[in-house]
């Protein structure tokens, strides 16, 4: 709440918070146990207008209120990364169970360990940690009479600005080179940096990708339950041999579009 309050004070497009009659800590209050949060209503419209402007000055804006400088990624990010033995002994176990997904495994190893391996180098050092929204989605901006509002402030955390920014853009534009630019050319525009990341700026689709993936193979194989988006679990193993399916064409793709946007 303390940045969401920085943000709002700063210009940032958004809901406004409406503090409890009887707060229970600054704009929370408690109902039956539950907690609560209220904002005054955004009449929405229907029209989706091309929105790449807004979100890469909004991005900026959001980045600089509070700069925190050269030092490790955040836990989260880790997250992606496994070991090669952990990524050999699954794909072995998913042969041994004649999985429908095992025989793509071991022909994508070399690319997994890539994706963990550039990972793990920036884990310990990236020179433009901010403290930012954290979940810049296209579910969370509702379209008000006077423009797009960024709403949902409650996954706040801490994350490379140049690297959040690359896989927002690449989210809003649909992995689409040229809508990608224009979201990123506006985000530079506003003061954003990009410069440091260079043929990186992806990499935090790829990270998700491979996160998934995991998180994926790990309940196929029973270490894990499902949580609730993966489906079941027909789903879920599709979805595993999709991913390794596509997955070279996928980080070529990321690669490519690195390659088109001139902005570093």
């Amino acid at each position: 709440m303390a940045f969401e309050r920085q943000a709002l004070a700063s210009g940032v497009d958004m809901p406004e918070p409406i503090t409890p009659t009887n707060p229970l800590l600054g704009w929370v209050t408690r109902v039956d146990d539950r907690l609560f949060r209220v904002y005054r209503w955004i009449e929405h419209r229907t029209q989706e207008p091309d929105i790449s402007a807004w979100l890469g000055r909004t991005m900026a804006q959001v980045h600089q209120l509070q700069a925190l400088g050269r030092a490790g990624l955040p836990e989260w990010w880790r997250q992606a990364v496994q070991e090669r033995g952990t990524w050999e002994s699954w794909f072995a176990e998913a042969k041994q169970r004649d999985a429908s997904w095992a025989g793509l495994g071991v022909d994508n190893l070399p690319h997994i360990l890539t994706v963990n391996t550039r990972i793990a180098e920036l884990c310990d050092d990236v020179p433009d940690l901010v403290t930012t929204h954290g979940d810049f989605k296209t579910h969370n901006v509702v379209m008000s009479q006077s423009g797009p509002v960024l709403v949902d402030w409650d996954s706040v955390r801490t994350d490379s600005a140049a690297l959040e920014a690359g896989r927002s853009a690449y989210i809003f534009g649909g992995g689409e080179p040229e809508q990608v630019k224009r979201i990123l050319t506006a985000y530079v525009a506003a003061g954003g940096d990009l410069g440091w990341a260079g043929a990186d700026l992806f990499l935090s689709v790829a990270r998700n990708v491979v996160q998934v993936l995991g998180e994926q193979i790990r309940v196929s194989l029973g270490e894990t339950t499902a949580v609730r988006w993966m489906g079941d679990r027909t789903t879920i193993e599709n979805a595993i041999g999709n991913t390794l399916r596509d997955l070279p064409g996928k980080l070529d793709q990321l690669h490519r579009t690195t390659q088109t946007i001139d902005l570093l």
